[in-house]
């Protein structure tokens, strides 16, 4: 106010910014509950995965007994084998949901933990983004964790790396926080072995810490706050470690992880040979080439991770914590395609607080605007637009067409997937209690119908079943195919007899052609998913007549 004429002048007055548009704002802000929506559509496909089954299985076994596994249950040439069982808390779980609401409340439980999971990192990470910016950071990182959307224990890992990764980026605000990570410790390495993986963010944030401290604000590197409690990040740290013990098989089960490790790295070329999950990416590229939508979204997420890191040191910004778990878990990620779902929660968390610090990071230009994002109006209806089209081709199915097409929109088992009824046709007086089993699937299968007194050559457990054992179930499965009858003079037992052989109608069908021309064994059963074989003599003693071969020729599809 000018005081002589009673006027306001330009320059003292005040810029005031035109009010928001409330409906806009309100319509970028639901734009993450689009993407937490399209990601729990897209995990509501059949159950077909091969290791269900013997999970379901120990879990009821578990409730009944009251106690958890020590040795190996379910088979006849590792029944002595040293079983640490770190899935325990999840078959239970699983084993109570399946009794509840048999298959359709296993895959909705199952969609809404890996929904959780995607909505902690959209919201508990990179703060300074908008609605639409968080869901343009998480929309790879949806899909590809969506293509390892199996009912499995790895879905507890990756929610509890959502956790982790959420606390740690709000540690320095809200200290008190990291009293929650002992606790989720505990209840992480009782549902799964990969518990281990939070260690590992927080031995990574204490590096960051320390250099910070060292650094005192030098090299490009953020401060630590001074009310920054270190006493009681250190004590947390010392519980987490702790937690390590709270698990029923104490110091066996904390080593766990490391046993499990040299199946990645001693091991892996055997395990990548046998094993389409353990195969690394860039092998999985140069067999079958660029085809699948879920490893090209892993590679655009990595790439545009990468990217966030360069913009972000151009800044003359440097973030140690980010960097690090960025490579510990690109690593995984490339030594075996089943870890891409635990790479992509990491990854999506790196790649939001990223954007977020270059958005907010301070220009040194006094001529040149920051370029802000938040400003380009095509870009929240552009996003928005993406999201309903996924979501429209998943309830359409397009989004199954154009995939791995094994994803169909529906609850419910895949259709004559698992050999339900020659697991039950097993399943009577007198007929053999050892069955050697093609498919880890039909092992499964048969284990849930007939386990623990039925036992299988091998199984899934790969904890379990040893690289000895997986080479000689390959080499029977060879002399199989070439109906060389020395294959069952290796399954016959002390007393001379002969297990019963279950083989897979889709994978097996040259095993089913080799055992049909092996002298002394007859098809007592076939149907869409599996044949069963006997030895002549049983079949004999047990009046089973030969079953007709035809169901066999109309395998279900994929």
């Amino acid at each position: 106010m000018n005081t002589r004429t009673g006027t306001r002048t330009s320059k003292s007055r005040p810029e005031i910014e035109p009010p928001a548009n409330p409906g806009k704002r309100h319509a970028r802000e639901m734009l993450v509950p689009l993407l937490l929506l399209w990601m729990f559509l897209a995990c509501c496909f059949p159950l077909f995965d091969t290791d269900l089954f013997w999970h379901l299985k120990t879990g009821e076994w578990i409730l009944q007994n009251g106690t958890v596994p020590g040795y190996d249950l379910y088979t006849f040439v590792d029944f002595n084998n040293r079983w640490i069982d770190l899935h325990w808390g999840f078959q239970v779980t699983a084993a109570i949901l399946y009794r509840i609401g048999g298959a359709n409340l296993l895959i909705l439980s199952k969609s809404a933990i890996l929904t959780l999971a995607l909505g902690i990192g959209c919201y508990g990470t990179g703060r300074g983004l908008t609605g639409w910016q968080r869901a343009a950071c998480w929309i790879l990182p949806a899909i590809t964790i969506s293509g390892r959307g199996y009912e499995r224990p790895e879905i507890v890992t990756v929610l509890c790396l959502a956790i982790w990764m959420a606390i740690v980026s709000r540690l320095e605000t809200r200290p008190r926080l990291i009293r929650l990570l002992p606790l989720l410790q505990v209840i992480w390495i009782n549902c799964h072995a990969l518990y281990i993986l939070g260690l590992v963010v927080g031995v990574c944030y204490a590096i960051d810490c320390v250099a910070r401290k060292m650094a005192g604000g030098r090299y490009g590197l953020g401060t630590l706050p001074e009310s920054v409690p270190v006493p009681a990040f250190v004590g947390a740290g010392l519980l987490c470690g702790l937690a390590s013990l709270a698990n029923p098989y104490l110091e066996e089960g904390a080593l766990f992880p490391f046993v499990l490790f040299r199946k990645f790295t001693v091991d892996q070329a055997f395990y990548s040979s046998n094993i389409g999950e353990f195969l690394p990416p860039i092998e999985f590229l140069k067999r079958y080439g660029v085809v699948s939508l879920y490893l090209n979204a892993e590679i655009m997420l990595w790439l545009l991770a990468t990217m966030s890191f360069i913009l972000l040191a151009v800044r003359g910004r440097v973030n140690i914590f980010r960097s690090l778990i960025f490579v510990a878990f690109s690593y995984l990620a490339w030594k075996a395609s089943r870890n891409t779902n635990i790479f992509s929660i990491v990854a999506g968390s790196v790649l939001a607080e990223n954007i977020s610090d270059i958005m907010n990071a301070p220009t040194t230009s006094t001529t040149l605007p920051r370029n802000n994002v938040r400003s380009r109006p095509l870009a929240s209806p552009g996003v928005g637009l993406l999201l309903v089209l996924m979501i429209i081709a998943v309830v359409t199915g397009t989004w199954n067409a154009v995939t791995e097409k094994n994803r169909p929109f529906r609850l419910g088992e895949a259709r004559s997937w698992f050999a339900h009824n020659a697991a039950k046709f097993m399943n009577r007086p007198g007929f053999p209690q050892r069955v050697f089993a093609s498919n880890f699937g039909v092992a499964s299968v048969y284990t849930y119908h007939n386990g623990p007194n039925g036992k299988v050559f091998m199984d899934g457990r790969l904890e379990v079943c040893s690289q000895r054992t997986f080479a000689e179930f390959n080499e029977i499965c060879r002399r199989m195919s070439l109906a060389d009858s020395s294959w069952a003079e290796v399954l016959r037992d002390t007393d001379g007899n002969l297990p019963a052989v279950m083989l897979d109608s889709r994978y097996s069908r040259g095993l089913i052609a080799g055992v049909d021309r092996t002298p002394g064994w007859r098809l007592v059963f076939a149907d869409q998913a599996a044949a069963v074989f006997f030895d002549e003599r049983v079949a004999e003693a047990l009046h089973l007549p030969a079953a007709s071969p035809d169901p066999l020729l109309s395998p279900p599809p994929w």
